[in-house]
């Protein structure tokens, strides 16, 4: 029988059901980070380091899968499943996913790579982000275009903190992995720690992925590669265009800022908004070290 095309709750193009049926293989690579994280910037570091340096490709969600998504309303779990088991064994496949476990498997022989963000910066974000997806795209999945339209902050914080519970997705996927931060096969990074060292970052995540060695001039290129410099020039290779007919966001809208710390100062994140939402996270997330 064929799983239910809509999950329960979210949109209609997210189905976190998918990545539970996967047949994982040895040398699979999991991008696990919450919305607006750094998720396409992981994306295309792995995928960079995978390759040695990529000038040519097309959409980083051709070469990076996100495990999470149905082409159209008509599709099911299992045409989505199918498809990724049929991926070529001919390079390690990579794949995105904003799930953390247990709705994401964890397995033993998996290399997963983390990355954590302040909550407030994300949700800041998600407002601005959410905001820009075209109105062709709402219409393809049912939504009212005024779906993901909201006057301030504090009306996009009510709807998706209070009301569709975003502050358990963000701290509750924040503690899932750091129980599991000191396994082998898991690199658990900051967004912050990686803008502020480029280099060093990408070096972790090489040793981590042993992709390597590289040349000087490989590795050159895998730095200029993954710059938000050289990503946000070429910002129509990171909007998802290869997996739906349609265009998913206006231009320029995956891409910000690459940047950290203006949630308040700039981005309109408030104090009182700000400790409701460390609130309710000390509730979820009671381990005070990864606070």
């Amino acid at each position: 029988m064929e799983e239910s095309k809509k999950p329960e709750g979210g949109p209609g193009w997210i189905n976190p059901h998918i990545q539970g049926k996967i047949a994982w293989r040895d040398d699979d690579v999991v991008i696990s980070v919450p919305p607006k994280s750094g998720t396409t910037w992981t994306m295309n570091i792995v995928h960079q380091l995978r390759e040695k340096g990529d000038r040519s490709f097309d959409d980083i969600y051709a070469e990076v899968k996100w495990i999470e998504t149905m082409e159209s309303p008509e599709s099911t779990v299992e045409d989505m499943v199918k498809y990724i088991d049929k991926m070529p064994a001919s390079r390690p496949r990579a794949f995105k996913t904003h799930a953390s476990p247990p709705t994401l498997p964890f397995q033993d022989n998996v290399k997963y790579v983390v990355v954590l963000r302040n909550p407030e910066e994300s949700i800041v974000s998600m407002k601005t982000f959410t905001s820009k997806h075209s109105q062709e795209f709402l219409k393809y999945w049912g939504m009212p275009p005024e779906a993901f339209q909201w006057a301030d902050i504090e009306a996009f914080y009510n709807a998706f903190v209070k009301g569709v519970g975003m502050d358990k997705m963000l701290f509750g996927f924040m503690a899932e992995w750091w129980k599991l931060r000191n396994e082998p096969n898991v690199l658990l990074l900051h967004y912050k720690d990686m803008v502020s060292d480029h280099e060093g970052s990408i070096t972790k995540i090489s040793d981590f992925l042993g992709y390597g060695p590289y040349t000087d001039d490989e590795w050159s290129a895998i730095l200029e590669l993954t710059s938000f410099q050289w990503m946000k020039k070429h910002e129509a290779r990171f909007e998802a265009s290869s997996v739906w007919h349609i265009p998913v966001l206006e231009k320029g809208a995956m891409l910000r800022q690459g940047s950290f710390g203006m949630a308040r100062t700039k981005d309109g994140m408030t104090e009182a908004l700000g400790s409701d939402l460390e609130e309710r996270g000390r509730k979820i997330l009671t381990d005070e070290a990864a606070f």
